[in-house]
């Protein structure tokens, strides 16, 4: 570790210190990784280098809609797995969902956020999986209800929605229940968050409900649901 941060800050000064205009004349900057050379890159061309985090990548599916669905909820590996439960609006899991421990609650008076979270601090799917994730709005979740062919299922002995688009492709979505002060109504139902607050009520959001498909469900923000998240075409 500590020779990649000297060789990274040598790379550094070696461009801070050499004049571009000589050097796009004759030179290229070469990135070896593995003893091989899979990168090459005219000196000219480069305005400044910066060094990131690492983004990890998650797998998607283009169901013929507005946006591309990811194939697993948040906190899970694979489309089977629940993954983690959030109370609307917080980004870590917690041992239980109530009024009482909701961060943006004191004393049963709700805080205010933003009418729509999606890509805020607010964001589970924006803080965790970072890049251009985040949770769905209510739009795109009555989309998804109304476009698409949803049939009760067991996928890999787990209950839940196989859902195909009109592109053919398809999601699964298990009945993960939610989570108040221990795990309800798993395998029976699921809830699912989206990034919209309800129009009726300020301490309620909207949510992707297995009980109905018509109509806009809204649900006490403090409870824990799953997340399924999105990011644009």
């Amino acid at each position: 570790m500590f020779y990649f941060f000297y060789m990274r800050n040598l790379l550094l000064a070696i461009l801070m210190c050499l004049p571009l205009a000589t050097m796009a004349q004759e030179k290229q900057m070469v990135v070896y990784r593995d003893g091989r050379t899979p990168l090459r890159i005219d000196v000219a061309s480069v305005d400044s280098i910066k060094f990131e985090d690492a983004v990890e990548e998650h797998e998607y599916v283009d169901l013929g809609l507005s946006v591309l669905w990811a194939t697993c909820n948040i906190g899970a590996a694979t489309p089977e797995e629940y993954g983690n439960y959030f109370a609307w609006g917080e980004t870590v899991t917690k041992d239980s969902y109530t009024e009482e421990n909701y961060v943006y609650a004191e004393k049963g008076a709700y805080k205010d956020l933003p009418k729509d979270i999606a890509g805020t601090e607010y964001d589970a799917a924006t803080a965790i999986w970072k890049g251009e994730w985040r949770m769905p709005n209510i739009n795109e979740v009555e989309e998804l209800a109304k476009n698409c062919t949803w049939t009760w299922t067991a996928q890999k002995e787990v209950n839940g929605y196989r859902i195909v688009g009109p592109s053919g492709k398809e999601i699964f979505l298990p009945a993960a229940g939610q989570w108040r002060n221990a795990p309800i109504n798993v395998g029976s139902t699921g809830y699912y968050w989206t990034s919209s607050l309800s129009d009726e009520y300020s301490s309620a959001a909207y949510n992707l409900n297995f009980t109905g498909f018509s109509g806009r469900w809204s649900a006490n923000r403090a409870y824990g649901f799953c997340i399924r998240a999105v990011c644009n075409k």
